[in-house]
């Protein structure tokens, strides 16, 4: 063998060599770019969201609560009702020593006397010209001061008894007997039985399903009463900044007088009507599952032959249940609903099922 020939078989060898070592990468970097399934949570459209409901513990309150008081100071030497009483609109309920009140009446009816006398007196002069205008007008306001001062003084001796200022319970005593108590100073609660709210704490994932007006039903086990017709009669929009949950009262009927203010009742509220239109006018889809495009377009992640497909969608209502899609979507699609941000165009996915 030649050196010419020596050299060329030398040169084939090292070419098949580098040949074998680039088709062995190409191979390897081929099955590399095969990209694992990503796992996804896919909710069926057709998966239906029946109307349920939601249970709440609460208590029953009052929808008027009237703090009684006088509108005279005074030593109690009275109190005719006791709590947990019912009590009539003007019945009496206590009074306070009206001995001083009634010793200034009596000196103001004195003076009013004197007064109008006076006054009688000195008109008689007055239409004979005979009595200075001064003068005159002197009497008739010394005639007034007294119609006045009589007037106060007798309204004393009358606020001196205390009177129910509407009908209900009497909830508590907050003076006794012998107590000395300013002028507006709470002797007496009283509280309404007739028109009667049961307030519950709704948590704040669920306040935005309820809606003033809603019905409701609510038991009290306690009483043996399975059920009573109620309404969302306030629903609050402040809430309690331990808790975070929001106060919900359910105005109810009362008409045997047995629910009584302080009674714990259970509540049972049914789902709003932003739920019910899902399985007529669309899907409810939880809010994290529509997404925003850069063209402020509104698209889900859908699953079409194990790969993930952007689908443009409209969307109506939001609450805290999620959001109703209503066009978009076709009964067969699987929307993805978990781990939408790991997926693009084309990704290969493999699903689990939404908790119902």
């Amino acid at each position: 063998m030649n050196r010419f020939s020596y050299t060329c078989c030398w040169t084939q060898f090292i070419l098949s060599a580098i040949t074998s070592m680039l088709l062995a990468s190409c191979s390897h970097s081929e099955k590399a770019t095969v990209a694992a399934p990503v796992m996804v949570t896919v909710q069926p459209v057709s998966l239906s969201h029946e109307g349920g409901s939601r249970s709440f513990s609460g208590t029953v309150e009052s929808s008027e609560n009237s703090m009684v008081s006088f509108s005279v100071p005074g030593r109690i030497t009275d109190i005719y009702v006791s709590e947990g009483q019912r009590v009539a609109k003007g019945q009496v309920l206590a009074r306070v020593s009206a001995d001083n009140y009634v010793n200034a009446g009596n000196i103001a009816d004195a003076e009013l006397a004197e007064a109008r006398d006076a006054y009688a007196r000195l008109k008689k002069l007055h239409d004979a010209d005979a009595l200075p205008d001064i003068k005159w007008v002197e009497v008739q306001n010394k005639l007034k001061q007294a119609e006045n001062a009589a007037h106060i003084s007798n309204r004393a001796v009358a606020d001196a008894t205390l009177h129910a200022p509407v009908s209900g319970v009497v909830g508590r005593k907050l003076a006794s007997v012998g107590q000395t108590v300013a002028a507006a100073e709470p002797v007496l609660e009283l509280v309404t039985v007739n028109d009667l709210r049961i307030a519950v704490s709704v948590p704040e994932s669920e306040i935005g399903d309820i809606a003033e007006g809603q019905t409701a039903s609510v038991s009290f086990k306690s009483l043996g009463i399975d059920s009573v017709a109620g309404r969302v009669a306030l629903k609050s929009v402040v809430a309690d900044p331990l808790t975070r949950a929001y106060t919900v009262k359910i105005s109810i009927p009362n008409a045997n007088g047995r629910i009584l203010p302080g009674m714990v009742g259970d509540v049972v509220i049914p789902h709003s009507a932003v739920k019910s239109e899902a399985s007529a006018g669309g899907v409810l889809l939880p809010s994290q599952a529509v997404l925003l495009g850069s063209d402020n377009r509104q698209f889900v992640w859908v699953v079409s032959q194990g790969k993930a497909e952007r689908r443009f969608v409209t969307t109506d209502n939001l609450s805290s249940g999620g959001i109703l899609v209503t066009d978009g979507l076709s009964p067969s699609d699987s929307v993805i609903v978990a781990g939408m941000q790991k997926v693009g165009t084309g990704t290969p996915v493999r699903c689990e099922p939404a908790a119902k």
